[in-house]
């Protein structure tokens, strides 16, 4: 008996670091477009770079990656989780225009982590 497994995750995981990394460079860049107080900027800024700097380790493919692929994972996930926190604090205090910027780059962080295939193949 021969089973097909099929799976949800679709998106290779040499792709997710040329996807991850521009939405990171689009963080980093949202609160000088929006024109965002000091508090805006820190989150924005500072979410923006961890996210390209984990969309980096990603250069060279699953096998030449520098952290390991349930790593990568767990930081994708962690960042997209403390982006939602970081928009709801930046909601709290009045920034909504960042705050939307920085929860939507989280959830397609999120959703990106999902679709990712976490493997060498």
């Amino acid at each position: 008996m021969h089973r097909t497994m099929s799976s949800s995750r679709r998106i290779p995981f040499a792709a997710h670091g040329a996807i991850e990394f521009p939405l990171g460079l689009a963080l980093m860049a949202a609160p000088f477009l929006l024109g965002a107080d000091p508090a805006g900027t820190v989150i924005s800024v500072a979410l923006g770079v961890l996210i390209a700097g984990v969309a980096l380790t990603s250069v060279g493919g699953p096998r030449a990656s520098t952290l390991p692929l349930s790593a990568h994972e767990s930081y994708d996930q962690a960042l997209a989780l403390g982006g939602v926190g970081g928009a709801a604090a930046l909601a709290v205090v009045g920034q909504s225009a960042v705050a939307v910027a920085v929860l939507v780059c989280s959830l397609a962080l999120l959703v990106l982590s999902a679709a990712t295939r976490y493997s060498g193949r």
